[in-house]
């Protein structure tokens, strides 16, 4: 006998379900004709696509009550949707990785001739601020950039919804180099994000 799941109004999927507890769920308006609904894995159609669900159950809800209905889950269209701002925000993110420790090697060594010229007790002082907001500042770019490659890993694979978006944000916010890709990649990212049929994937 085949087994049903369907997609509750929270977006959540539920099951598996027998005939009979499909047929009772509708009865019950905890499912109606417009719910989606697969059997034994198949499509999601909607419920009242399924004669065995609808003979003898609930009579068909009008699909103009004003409810809101729930959104179909299509994992695969989803991953696709996403794909492209999360590639490109990983390779982003390992370029950072890789730019910030020749960055600070950089400044710890060519930058102090740029203060060759002042007195010595206004270099020592430029010397040891810019050296320690220098590391903070890198700290803080490779820290943000280890969250933007492994947000984008599940954002790729439509896990860890939260995480996703912190890695959207934070790619604006940081990745500012390369002519301001990052702020491309991470608007591109949020906007995938924030369509309801993605957010649904990720639950």
């Amino acid at each position: 006998m085949a087994k049903y799941h369907f997609i509750g109004g929270d977006g959540k999927p539920y099951g598996p379900y027998s005939q009979e507890q499909m047929q009772q769920f509708m009865a019950e308006n905890r499912v109606n004709t417009n719910s989606q609904v697969s059997a034994d894995g198949g499509a999601w159609r909607p419920a009242g696509q399924y004669p065995e669900l609808t003979s003898g159950g609930a009579p068909p809800v009008p699909a103009n009550l004003g409810m809101p209905q729930p959104i179909a889950v299509n994992p695969s269209a989803a991953q696709a949707a996403v794909k492209g701002p999360a590639i490109f925000m990983m390779v982003l993110g390992i370029v950072s990785l890789i730019l910030v420790p020749i960055n600070v090697l950089f400044q710890f060594t060519q930058g102090q001739d740029a203060y060759n010229d002042l007195p010595p007790d206004v270099r020592d002082f430029l010397l040891q601020f810019s050296g320690t907001a220098s590391l903070i500042s890198n700290a803080f770019s490779f820290i943000a950039n280890i969250l933007i490659v492994l947000g984008a890993l599940k954002m790729k694979k439509c896990q860890s919804y939260g995480l996703a978006m912190t890695a959207s944000i934070l790619c604006i916010l940081c990745d500012w180099g390369c002519c301001c890709l990052g702020i491309g990649a991470g608007i591109w990212a949020i906007v995938v994000l924030s369509k309801p049929e993605v957010k649904a994937a990720f639950r």
